[in-house]
């Protein structure tokens, strides 16, 4: 690979040793150097590439923390039905299926409730009355259907409590059309099939994915694979030389045979260091704010006002101490992370190296201010996706004006010393820009602002660390991979109002440049 050295530049490294530097060097893909010009043009050596980049600001690739890379390209494909009425939602529903096939099934995405408060099966069946129909909230955690969908699913009047998750029904046991978190289904599994083990579709959702990444600076993914093709997908791209992101790949849990199906890939050499690696196995304890089943200590406002509760983790726990596995629990609420912090430390004292995993806590939206502490101490942790601040509104009717300032305590779990690291959850969030999402938490009303520096070392060196990457991800600094990200101003003392004016103008992964943008 070419050598190269970019001179001129206003560096931020997020190394404390040199916190700024004006030069990078970069030889086979690996940071040779960083400092002032004339050493990084003597460390290229004669023949490498030299790039002035005119005062341009520098910061290391964004690394997303938590990410649903084929479901993102999924959802590009197909009705986006955000802000959208019940009446607007059928109406784009039979635009963008004016001739379904019989049996065809209709999917769309990221419906909400302030725009459609009362949403039900009736409205869908006036329209399709003989196909499926399967709307996803915008959280990914609840589902619209109509009548065909709910009995394609085996849903009737008065029918038993699935297994997993919840059937909304009317006082007489009618399903209302709304279902959250039921997990495996027929018609889910149907569209898993299709969109993660048809090659054609499955690499058409990764080209949008990718190229999204790379337009938003993006070098690093962990991502929830789920599937093993998915990292057959990724090998396939990076022998062709055309992986522009690098990956760590999750399986689910709760599919024990995809997380052996995926394990067994990577033992038979999928993988690639430094590109495509294993990582956390994926748990859920509870659901969301926007789908009122977000475990809390105290329960929602208005509407169903339903507070549930979630069984200790202990026996997942139990797995990953046994397996010396990095796990990733999803939880939200207050009174879930509570109860998981109870069962970790019970594990923790009979398993003391589970302190040395890494446990992540995903999204961790509420947290008792006495948790906080809790979290530093055992070592636990938190992968937040700071672009749910984006409907603080919303928090405000389903949490209460107190609690919706103290959600997302990003200030407290700094102050507190705690492992934060930053991502987007996309599609289970409205945005996956990192720019974005610095621009929304330096901006913040309350007293959990932090700064934009301590944002991007969130998406930086904080991910790294998540995925233990540390040594290799994270800051620009000799013998690190040359992954770095050149922006339109340095978000680290631009006005705060103007960071979300900020471009992404090129992104560097190993050294080579895999987006540009036009002038």
């Amino acid at each position: 690979m070419a050598a190269s050295a970019w001179v001129n530049g206003t560096i931020v490294t997020m190394d404390s040793s040199r916190p700024r530097a004006r030069a990078i060097a970069v030889r086979n893909g690996v940071i040779e150097y960083v400092g002032e010009n004339a050493q990084a043009i003597r460390r290229a050596g004669s023949g490498a590439e030299l790039r002035d980049l005119g005062g341009l600001a520098v910061v290391p690739g964004f690394n997303d923390n938590h990410i649903h890379a084929v479901h993102m390209g999924d959802h590009e494909l197909s009705p986006d039905l955000s802000g959208l009425d019940s009446k607007a939602i059928v109406d784009l529903l039979c635009e963008s299926f004016p001739d379904p096939a019989p049996g065809e099934t209709i999917r769309a995405f990221n419906w909400d409730y302030p725009a459609c408060p009362d949403p039900r099966k009736e409205v869908l069946d006036a329209a399709f009355p003989r196909n499926p129909v399967v709307l996803s909230q915008y959280s990914g955690h609840g589902q619209w259907l109509n009548s065909a969908a709910l009995r394609a699913n085996g849903i009737g009047r008065g029918g038993r409590a699935p297994a997993r998750g919840s059937v909304l029904r009317d006082p007489d046991g009618e399903p209302t059309g709304i279902v959250r978190d039921l997990g495996d289904t027929k018609l889910s599994r149907r569209r898993n099939r299709d969109v993660f083990f048809d090659g054609r579709q499955r690499e058409k959702r990764m080209d949008i994915a990718l190229a999204a990444f790379a337009s938003h600076g993006i070098t690093s993914v962990q991502d929830n694979a789920w599937f093993y093709p998915e990292l057959v997908g990724l090998r396939r791209r990076y022998d062709r030389g055309e992986l522009s992101a690098r990956f760590s790949c999750w399986p689910r849990g709760s599919r024990p045979f995809s997380r052996l199906e995926m394990d067994a890939a990577f033992a038979l050499g999928v993988g690639v260091p430094d590109w495509i690696r294993p990582g956390p196995v994926k748990f859920f304890v509870d659901g969301t704010f926007s789908t009122r089943n977000a475990c809390l200590c105290e329960p929602f406002l208005g509407g169903e006002g339903e507070c549930p509760s979630v069984p200790e983790p202990i026996r997942e726990l139990e797995f990953l101490a046994r397996t010396g596995r990095q796990g990733a629990f999803h939880i939200i609420g207050d009174k879930g992370i509570w109860i998981f912090l109870d069962a970790y430390e019970k594990v923790l004292a009979r398993y003391p190296k589970l302190k040395d995993q890494r446990i992540r806590i995903e999204h961790a939206q509420l947290i008792r201010p006495e948790d906080v502490g809790r979290i530093r101490e055992l070592g636990v942790l938190v992968s937040a996706q700071p672009t749910a601040l984006g409907s603080p509104e919303k928090d405000i009717l389903l949490l209460g004006r107190e609690r919706a300032l103290r959600a997302y305590p990003y200030r407290s779990l700094i102050d507190a010393g705690a492992h934060l690291s930053f991502g987007s959850d996309i599609p289970g969030e409205s945005s996956f820009d990192p720019i974005g999402a610095i621009h929304m938490v330096a901006n913040r009303e309350g007293p959990e602002c932090i700064s934009a520096e301590e944002a991007l070392r969130c998406y930086t060196v904080g991910s790294a660390y998540a995925e233990f990457a540390e040594d290799r991800k994270g800051m620009l600094k000799e013998g690190m991979l040359a992954d770095f990200v050149l922006l339109s101003q340095d978000i680290t003392v631009a006005p705060r109002e103007t960071i979300g004016d900020t471009n992404v103008l090129e992104t560097v992964v190993g050294g080579r440049s895999v987006y540009r943008r036009e002038a």
